[in-house]
């Protein structure tokens, strides 16, 4: 999917703390821009219960950036669970978003698949931190 290509795809993104959910705006090779707003029954201000999200926008992009979340897009890798990497958010325009955010993704490596799939959501999350599979991304795959 190209940027401005007409497509109103959906894309969810879980942190370990907060949920979004949102459209793409646009995906070229492993990049990804989509508008979001928090998911779940929380309030805007807060992540998970107990956890503060920073409400200022370059705290924000700090705090996000340092992590790596699972995302989900019908339009990326045919719907299959991705690990990504958030690069940069800005405001957005749109009511119905938060703001707009920029990042990478990559799939999850089969390897790991199994393993994920006994955790609850916080262990997969831990799990992921410590065991990305980034190596096994295909275009960190050497050839020949």
């Amino acid at each position: 999917m190209k940027r401005g290509s007409g497509k109103n795809e959906s894309f969810w993104l879980w942190t370990g703390e907060t949920e979004y959910e949102g459209h793409l705006l646009a995906v070229n090779g492993t990049r990804v821009l989509a508008r979001v707003r928090r998911g779940g029954p929380w309030s805007p201000a807060n992540g998970t219960a107990g956890i503060a999200v920073p409400l200022d926008l370059n705290e924000r992009t700090r705090h996000l950036s340092k992590r790596i979340g699972f995302g989900q897009s019908p339009a990326i890798l045919a719907g299959s669970l991705i690990e990504f990497r958030v690069t940069a958010i800005q405001p957005t325009r749109d009511p119905n978003f938060e703001f707009a955010l920029c990042g990478t993704f990559w799939p999850v490596a089969d390897i790991h698949l199994e393993t994920l799939s006994q955790l609850n959501s916080n262990e997969a999350y831990r799990y992921l931190q410590k065991n990305s599979s980034r190596a096994f991304s295909p275009s960190r795959m050497r050839t020949g």
